[in-house]
């Protein structure tokens, strides 16, 4: 899993980033995409590498109306402090 180390960095900031975008805790994120608050914080915490499934990823994205893709698109340092 180190070769993708990269990717589950960007995921959890990704994750983070849009989860407050739209005004959310990881609780309130958790609700709405019917999973633990928990294993939120597990995919946004550096390091941990907790991978979600295709099913929660997508769940993920259409709570947080995104597209997939962009959880692993790089974003200017700057943005993430709008």
């Amino acid at each position: 899993m180190e070769d993708y180390a990269r990717y589950y960095k960007l995921l959890g900031e990704n994750l983070a980033y849009y989860r407050k975008k739209r005004h959310l805790t990881q609780e309130g994120l958790a609700l709405k995409a019917n999973i633990s608050r928990a294993h939120i914080s597990h995919i946004e915490a550096e390091g941990v590498h907790k991978v979600p499934s295709l099913d929660i990823l997508f769940r993920l994205c259409a709570v947080l109306c995104i597209e997939p893709y962009q959880l692993f698109l790089e974003r200017p340092q700057n943005e993430g402090e709008r």
